[in-house]
């Protein structure tokens, strides 16, 4: 009888073993997956659309200005990863304003009509675009000129 208790102890250490090597297979694949999750929800790229922009524009210190011969984004943008394509054919210019933390203005590109993808100022935390038209037939941006223009500069910043 002994050599029987010895042979189902045996088997249930053996059942408790492959318990705890699931378990433990478990936990590494779902630490895994999560962090896949994480990652991919570092890397993720949004684009500005034009559902963001306003007739208006902004000074030569980042306020917000009136008029109605440009559109400016709404709200300022993180930085993070910030990205701008102007199409190839493009009637338009624009410019990246870039503020602090505190959203105090730190500088502006001045007018652009080639692709941006650098020399953020250290310490800029957001940006807002000013897109100008360069060959507008009346010289005023109309409510339904907006997503045209908007269009033909592509924002992508991290999310």
């Amino acid at each position: 009888m002994s050599r029987y208790n010895t042979l189902k102890s045996h088997a249930a250490a053996d059942t408790v073993k492959w318990v705890i090597i699931f378990l433990l297979m478990v936990g590494v694949i779902g630490a895994v997956v999560t962090l896949f999750v994480m990652l991919d929800r570092q890397t993720t790229v949004t684009e500005i659309g034009a559902e963001q922009y306003m007739i208006g524009g902004l000074d030569e210190d980042g306020a917000e200005l009136e008029g109605d011969t440009s559109i400016v984004t709404r709200s300022g943008f993180t930085t993070d990863g910030l990205k701008a394509e102007i199409a190839d054919e493009a009637t338009v210019t624009y410019e990246l304003f870039f503020y602090d933390a505190d959203g105090e203005f730190m500088s502006s590109t001045g007018d652009l009509s080639a692709d941006f993808s650098g020399s953020i100022p250290d310490g800029a935390e957001s940006a807002k675009c000013v897109i100008t038209p360069v060959d507008d037939e009346d010289g005023k941006v109309s409510l339904t000129e907006v997503l045209g223009y908007a269009g033909q500069v592509v924002i992508s910043i991290n999310r």
